[in-house]
């Protein structure tokens, strides 16, 4: 039988905000700075999002450091064009393309209403990811102050799709994982994860893969709009 929902927690990239377009814009002005072949850019930012996913698995994994993590995704990026950096050149360049990167940061134009038809329920983000980064495009996109919690991987010491992240956030929140919904653009990783741990799973398929309402016993969505009128399913 269904429970009763308390709160919803919700993936932060590409679920609230514009992460793949503000990725790509920032990856596009690092090599538009250090090389000038245009017909050569959108490889470029195609090898640089592999190598971002590649290179968090092992942070994410604690094999390194985040800018560890991060020096090795853009040595690897430009080492087929010739270019080596040194640790504080390395540094110089992240520095500039993260607060590029954050500064394109933008909501998704359905999360305002989202939250404003969720004002009585607590909300809170969970998300793989570098505590200090998150919580910086959170601030950029001025909904930190509205979330009751954040949990990081990076803080939780757990992440995505293992339960001991979400069972973290539950218990931060005071919560039965039952009584809390999920949210993300991710079907493995968010929804199914999040059910396997407990809670209630819902899948963001913004980009509508197909016209079932659900996937299993996870919940489809197509915008955050939606999300009000499932939780009043489980009142």
């Amino acid at each position: 039988m269904p429970y009763m929902i308390k709160a919803v927690l919700f993936d932060l990239d590409d679920t609230l905000i514009h992460h793949d377009g503000a990725i790509r814009s920032a990856a596009g002005t690092l090599f538009d700075h250090l090389i000038n072949r245009e017909n050569n850019r959108q490889a470029f930012v195609e090898r640089w999002i592999s190598l971002n996913r590649d290179w968090y698995k092992k942070f994410y994994a604690k094999e390194v450091t985040f800018q560890e993590s991060a020096r090795g995704k853009l040595r690897e990026a430009f080492l087929p064009y010739g270019y080596e950096f040194s640790d504080t050149d390395a540094d110089t360049l992240l520095s500039e393309y993260w607060e590029r990167y954050i500064n394109m940061c933008l909501l998704f134009n359905d999360v305002d209403e989202c939250f404003t038809q969720l004002e009585q329920w607590k909300v809170g983000v969970l998300t793989n990811g570098q505590e200090n980064q998150q919580l910086e495009k959170l601030k950029q996109c001025g909904i930190l102050s509205v979330l009751d919690v954040v949990v990081t991987s990076e803080a939780a010491g757990f992440a995505k799709p293992t339960p001991e992240i979400f069972l973290h956030a539950c218990n931060q929140m005071k919560i039965q994982p039952r009584e809390i919904m999920y949210v993300g653009d991710n079907l493995e990783l968010d929804a199914i994860a999040a059910r396997n741990a407990g809670l209630l799973g819902v899948w963001l398929d913004r980009d509508r893969t197909d016209s079932l309402d659900s996937v299993g016993d996870v919940k489809r969505i197509n915008r955050l709009t939606e999300v009000y009128n499932v939780v009043q399913q489980n009142l």
